[in-house]
């Protein structure tokens, strides 16, 4: 009855994502020696390296940082200051990279905070910050947080009972440590290493903005370069399709050895560590967590001090300004109302016909293919798709909002089946024996998964609320958002105007994560209840 529905979801589904592969394919050239030329060329192999380089560095160096700060977390988790150190952790994880940009600059930079105080440029013997240095830093920044939130639910995974029987055995601190605490961690090490090493290779608003240069440029960035700039659509294909292949090697590895990780549930009722009472742990982790506080949320701080000190005017609030913002939140809210309502239906179709294997896969490696290719080449796709439509207002809205939707969709899907194949399998035999219709069904649904769909709204929300990559492929004089205005006011030189608009970009963002890790937070806690 209903596969008409199904397979018409599917080839709607599939439609959007081939469009712009549809574009890309029409202007590629398939001579075999262009193809050999341009990948034999010294600057082709440079971008390759540089890449890959700076993603590994980028990831293991956040992964190795978050690994002390987890511990000293986990130690003390049962806390409230904790819980909200794990939120910030968590918002690191969709702060707008572009405020990392701003933080980076006002931190590190010739008059940065740290180098007024530490003199890092004469003691370092360093000339600038920008490069590879700038990059590197830009990256832990973000993603150590984010490292830290991981590593710390895998802690949380740990059954309370071993640790009540580490306690009667009496067992050492760096007995426990070895034995029960860094196991769990090494477990999932290399898939937090794959996912960080993915975003730091497809980054592309800190390599653009600090790179400095084209000897600091990315394979992402290359991309964006040789499709605005060169117009050479072919080169611009051929690294998107290099981008691709390298990006499923990781993300296939890393979720291979996946084992049980919950980003968001990070509550642990009644948690004793069996050595949190011991004074010279209590100081190591009391000194670790400040630390490690201060300097990873050092952007969040830096952000909200020049928004304070500097940025504060209402004089700012100028038309620019407020088109900008008004741009920032139609996109995002229409992408949020969207992704929602979208993400229930598919959800609960594939819900429905949970017995449908080869459909609710073939929905599922669509989704998957989504995640594994970036921003930049569906913006790529859809550029040259659109052509002369490119330059209309409305067009540009529809297209961003509809990219958005595509790469925030596979997260909404992934959230609301999960909860409403849970929610179907138990009533369905209540749904048989009072013949409850399937309109009906939903009706006495919909309540009880209101909190995940809000949840959905919320974080697709503040996504794309931040989002700079793909509204760069559509900017132009007449149309930005907050975050690409943001990154014009960096490019010129005025601190004061972009500590405002940082500061509204982080506030907003900030207080929307905030809200659904706490609605989130307490559904967790209703359902053990």
């Amino acid at each position: 009855m209903y596969y008409k529905y199904n397979y018409s979801v599917l080839l709607f589904f599939g439609l959007i994502i081939l469009l712009p592969f549809i574009g890309i394919f029409s202007k590629i050239n398939f001579d075999l020696d262009v193809i050999y030329n341009f990948f034999q060329n010294s600057y082709t192999h440079r971008l390759i390296y540089f890449s890959l380089y700076q993603a590994f560095l980028s990831a293991i160096l956040s992964c190795f940082l978050a690994i002390p700060f987890a511990l000293a977390l986990n130690r003390h988790k049962n806390l409230k200051i904790i819980k909200f150190i794990i939120s910030l952790c968590g918002f690191c994880f969709v702060i707008p990279t572009i405020l990392i940009v701003f933080a980076v600059i006002k931190l590190f930079g010739n008059n940065g905070f740290y180098n007024s105080y530490f003199n890092l440029y004469e003691n370092l013997s360093i000339d600038t910050i920008f490069g590879i240095k700038a990059i590197l830093i830009a990256h832990i920044l973000l993603n150590t947080p984010f490292a830290t939130r991981l590593f710390f639910q895998s802690l949380n995974s740990i059954p309370l009972k071993y640790y009540e029987i580490s306690s009667s055995l009496n067992i050492t601190f760096f007995g426990n440590l070895l034995k029960l605490e860094i196991p769990y961690i090494r477990q999932n090490f290399f898939t937090v290493f794959s996912i960080i090493f993915s975003l730091c290779f497809l980054s592309f608003a800190i390599v653009m903005a600090l790179g400095g240069g084209p000897m600091y440029s990315t394979i992402e960035v290359a991309i964006y370069q040789y499709a605005l700039f060169e117009l050479n659509f072919n080169k611009a294909i051929l690294l998107s399709f290099l981008q691709i292949f390298i990006c499923l090697f990781f993300l296939f590895i890393g979720f291979y050895k996946l084992k049980g990780s919950n980003f968001f549930e990070i509550d642990q009722i009644n948690f004793i560590h069996p050595h949190k009472e011991y004074k010279a742990i209590k100081i190591i982790d009391f000194l670790i967590i400040v630390f490690f506080s201060i300097f990873l949320f050092s952007p969040i701080l830096s952000v909200i001090y020049h928004f304070i000190n500097n940025g504060i005017y209402l004089s700012l609030i100028n038309e620019k300004f407020l088109e900008s913002f008004f741009n920032s939140l139609l996109i995002s809210i229409t992408t949020g109302i969207i992704v929602s309502i979208s993400g229930f239906i598919i959800s609960s179709i594939l819900v429905i016909n949970y017995k449908n294997m080869i459909f609710q896969q073939s929905i599922f490696l669509i989704s998957s293919s989504i995640i594994i290719i970036s921003p930049i080449i569906f913006s790529l796709g859809y550029f040259i798709v659109l052509g002369e439509l490119r330059y209309l207002q409305l067009f540009k809205y529809l297209v961003i909002i509809l990219i958005n939707c595509l790469f925030l969709l596979p997260f909404s899907i992934l959230i609301l089946f999960n909860n409403l194949k849970n929610i179907y399998l138990n009533f369905e035999n209540f749904q048989q024996t009072f013949r409850i219709g399937i309109r009906n069904y939903f009706i006495i649904l919909l309540p009880m998964i209101k909190k995940n769909i809000i949840f959905v709204f919320a974080f697709s929300t503040v996504i794309t609320f931040g989002d700079f990559t793909i509204i760069s492929f559509f900017k132009d004089q007449n149309f930005d958002t907050l975050p690409s205005y943001l990154y014009k006011l960096i490019s010129v030189y005025k601190f004061n105007e972009a500590s405002f608009v940082a500061g509204v970009i982080l506030i907003l963002s900030m207080i929307i994560f905030l809200f659904i890790d706490n609605l989130n937070y307490q559904g967790k806690s209703a359902i053990k209840t």
